[in-house]
């Protein structure tokens, strides 16, 4: 039974090891052969010994039976064994190779087993970027929904304007139908009043020729009012409605007067509007500005036959004369809107190009100060070369030590004391212009946003001075002043920050003079410069002209003539010609 237990824990470990072998790679699987090989060994010296031989021998049959092989060893005595080299020997071959298929098999199933892996892998790696491509277009797509969403209300809100902008015309239209109709009723029943009073009138004045006599009473009873009673007959009555007619028909033909005079005025009003508007619709030509006697005459002719035209338009009906009085009026604004926005892009344009080439300077001028300043460095070289020529030629000469100890102090001597004094004069003139660099600064900021601050207040003011142009004042009289006191509410701190920067101006005007002044604590920087001057560098070139500048602080006195000659140009000009002569240098 310990016997069958030890075959049985040695399959076993044999089937383990055969599962870790294909487990592992083989790279490991060579690595662990050694240890496999001492393993087995010691496992087969513990399976057979002189105990038990006959019951290994057995077990071996059994194997060699299970494995289809024929039997080797015949078991003729308990106490030993006849073994039969041949079948043996088969056998064992027959054994090498089934391990041999079995490892060829075995790699075959690690080679399926790296490709299976790497193809999971990959299919993974593929699996998460869909997934996150599927994220995406998920968010891609509720914001899609977002934005339809948004617009949908937009439109819904649009449509219900429109909705209610069309129920407003509609009940306009039918405001201004009742009404035309109105008034043509109302004017037809004045005709016919009217017709009315001009008959009674003429039949008041025909009666008035036919008076017959009439009996006076005598003694008659007085009232308490001390008043004469009148007999109420015909002709009393008749008389009492005559002069109740006369008075209507004074008070109509005084009302019709006046309707007259504010119609005139109306239509002068409206010809002087129609003129003002085609004279700013027109294009401005040298031609329409010479204008003769014979034009004007013709003019007034014009205005005589637009007024006779207008009385015998009076006669017409209210109604045609209001929707050809708004169409008109309604054209005429319209047109003048364009005209007025296309003046304003067409005014922007031209401030634009004018900006832009004022920051600009001539090519020439550029052109003279290169060749300028190359000339000034070939002749500081030509100057450095022979210093040191004179260097060379001093040290090549054979002098004693006395004497050329001498000599090199009296050099170095005077030398040292020109630059001491040189490089004071340097440091005082470089403190000198980094203060007027700063105070030019200050007052070329504070002049942008005067300009800026001025350029608004003239806008405002053209703005007002249109609106108030127009005939419709009493209409538009709140909107005017409440425009104006916006404007006044405006131009208070605006005004306030000209005054300041005329006495900052005036101080730095007097500071430019000074050259020991006291430093300014809150200096500009050149960017906030460049941003009131509308001249907004990149940082590269910024930096690059910052570096150039303090290598320049290095140099001698042509630096500082090229900078005091420099300091009278204007803002724009000057900062542009420092970057141009930095990258020139360059």
């Amino acid at each position: 039974m310990g016997d069958r237990w030890t075959t049985e824990t040695s399959m076993e470990n044999n089937e383990i090891s055969r599962m870790s072998h294909v487990m592992m790679s083989p790279s490991r699987q060579s690595n662990l052969e050694l240890a496999y090989s001492l393993s087995t060994y010691s496992v087969i010296g513990a399976f057979c010994t002189e105990d038990n031989v006959p019951q290994c021998l057995s077990h071996i049959n059994q194997e060699l039976a299970s494995l289809g092989l024929p039997m080797c060893i015949e078991a003729s005595s308990p106490e030993g064994a006849n073994l039969n080299a041949v079948p043996v020997l088969n056998a064992v071959y027959e054994l090498l190779q089934i391990h041999r298929r079995d490892m060829c098999t075995l790699e075959e199933m690690e080679k399926e087993q790296m490709k299976k892996s790497s193809s999971l892998d990959l299919i993974q790696m593929t699996n998460s970027r869909l997934k996150d491509q599927l994220e995406l277009s998920i968010r891609e797509k509720s914001g899609l929904h977002e934005t339809e969403r948004q617009l949908q209300l937009k439109l819904k809100t649009l449509q219900r304007c429109l909705k209610g902008e069309k129920d407003e015309v509609q009940k306009l239209q039918s405001i201004i139908a009742s009404r035309a109709s109105q008034y043509s009723h109302d004017a037809k029943r004045k005709e016919r009043e009217a017709a009315k009073l001009k008959e009674r009138l003429s039949q008041l004045l025909v009666d008035r020729k036919d008076k017959k006599l009439a009996i006076d009473v005598l003694n008659n009873l007085g009232r308490s009012d001390g008043k004469r009673s009148q007999w109420r007959t015909t002709k009393a009555t008749a008389s009492h409605e005559g002069e109740m007619y006369k008075f209507l028909l004074c008070d109509y033909e005084e009302t019709q007067k006046s309707l007259v005079l504010e119609n005139a005025e109306l239509k002068k009003v409206l010809q002087q509007m129609k003129k003002e508007m085609m004279h700013i619709l027109s294009p401005c030509q040298p031609s329409a500005r010479g204008a003769t006697a014979d034009e004007e005459l013709a003019e007034s002719d014009e205005d005589e036959k637009t007024r006779d035209s207008s009385r015998d338009t009076l006669d017409q009906s209210c109604e045609h004369a209001r929707e050809q009085l708004t169409n008109s009026i309604r054209l005429q604004w319209r047109q003048l809107r364009s005209h007025v926005e296309k003046l304003d892009s067409q005014a922007s344009q031209v401030l634009h190009q004018m900006e832009s080439n004022k920051d600009m300077i001539p090519f020439e001028t550029h052109q003279d100060e290169m060749e300028r300043m190359r000339h000034e460095v070939q002749q500081c070289k030509e100057f450095i070369h022979a210093q040191q020529q004179l260097l060379q030629q001093q040290l090549s000469t054979s002098f004693d030590d006395e004497t050329a100890a001498l000599l090199y102090d009296c050099y170095t001597l005077e030398e040292k004391e020109r630059l001491k004094e040189e490089w004071r004069l340097f440091e005082e003139q470089k403190r000198n212009f980094e203060k007027e660099r700063r105070n030019f600064t200050e007052a070329a900021i504070r002049l942008g946003r005067e300009k800026q601050a001025f350029e608004e207040d003239r806008a405002a003011w053209f703005k007002n001075h249109f609106l108030n142009m127009t005939p419709f004042t009493n209409r538009r009289r709140c909107s005017s002043s409440d425009g104006q006191s916006s404007l006044s509410i405006i131009s208070e701190p605006e005004i306030r920050m000209s005054v300041k920067a005329h006495k900052a101006k005036a101080s730095t005007y007097t500071t430019f003079s000074t050259p020991k002044s006291s430093r300014s604590t809150a200096a500009p920087s050149t960017t906030d410069l460049y941003r009131s001057l509308r001249l907004i560098p990149d940082c590269s070139s910024s930096m690059h002209s910052n570096q150039v500048w303090q290598e320049s602080s290095t140099n001698g006195d042509e630096d500082i003539r090229i900078k005091s000659k420099s300091r009278g140009l204007h803002c724009s000009d000057l900062n542009i010609f420092a970057l141009d002569e930095d990258n020139s240098l360059t």
